[in-house]
């Protein structure tokens, strides 16, 4: 399996319109790394490609990579910046599979067109969906609305993608999950708190914990710090990778 990230923003992307402050004045003026659109990732195994998250930017990202056919989309949570994409898939060349919770598929308008092209279907806690040789399983994750994580496994390999966690512990279910996994996602728009989700000092500490798993930071917010900052921040962990849009990732 890859993931690739496509989006690794928070929910207004960097550089933000009409925004100066210094994280979207260096995005503008450098761009690269620093240039962050709201945040989604593709998994992709020989056979097949599966989209989590569809922000407002997910048609200019489908197109940049190239990508005509999709085996399926995941949706996380209800919250814009990660379903605001989803009409673009009125005019999809080909009949879609989307699932996500009840609440999360309950609060966009369905067109008659999206109705049409589009089949969905409800996801539930921990019940495991096969996309052919890739199997998805979603667990709750704390949140200000009702929010799936996911795990993509093929035969032994897993990727856990923690979807805008919210605090700084891990139940004993997600600290089994990170110990199993080969690569952990956590979304961390904030350095050191400043935020309701899991910052970059908590993940710190759990990579120390579990260094035989790579974590990856992503969904990273105009309060966090510069890209090259935070790469020099996680040097002594070398199990840590902070995610830029376009870094591609294998296990």
């Amino acid at each position: 399996m890859k993931i690739k990230f496509t989006g690794t923003g928070d929910g207004r992307g960097i550089p933000a319109v009409g925004c100066q402050c210094q994280r979207c004045s260096l995005a503008r003026e450098k761009g690269s790394k620093n240039r962050r659109r709201t945040v989604s990732v593709i998994v992709t195994n020989k056979s097949d490609t599966i989209l989590f998250d569809a922000p407002s930017s997910i048609g200019r990202v489908l197109n940049e990579e190239k990508i005509f056919h999709l085996s399926a989309i995941f949706l996380s949570h209800k919250h814009f910046d990660h379903i605001g994409g989803i009409t673009v898939f009125e005019y999809w060349p080909e009949k879609i599979l989307v699932y996500g919770n009840m609440s999360v598929l309950g609060n966009f308008e369905i067109t008659d067109r999206l109705y049409n092209n589009c089949e969905f279907h409800v996801l539930h806690e921990k019940k495991s969906v096969k996309i052919n040789n890739i199997r998805v399983k979603p667990f709750s994750v704390s949140h200000k609305v009702p929010t799936f994580g996911l795990i993509f496994k093929e035969d032994e390999k897993r990727i856990v993608h923690f979807s805008d966690k919210a605090g700084t512990i891990l139940d004993d279910y997600e600290k089994r999950l990170v110990k199993i996994s080969d690569i952990v996602v956590f979304h961390t728009p904030g350095f050191d708190g400043g935020t309701d989700h899991i910052d970059v000092v908590s993940v710190m500490d759990i990579a120390k914990r579990n260094p035989s798993t790579r974590f990856v930071i992503t969904h990273i917010g105009h309060n966090n710090l510069s890209h090259e900052e935070l790469v020099k921040k996680l040097k002594p962990y070398e199990n840590i990778i902070v995610a830029y849009d376009g870094l591609e990732l294998e296990v």
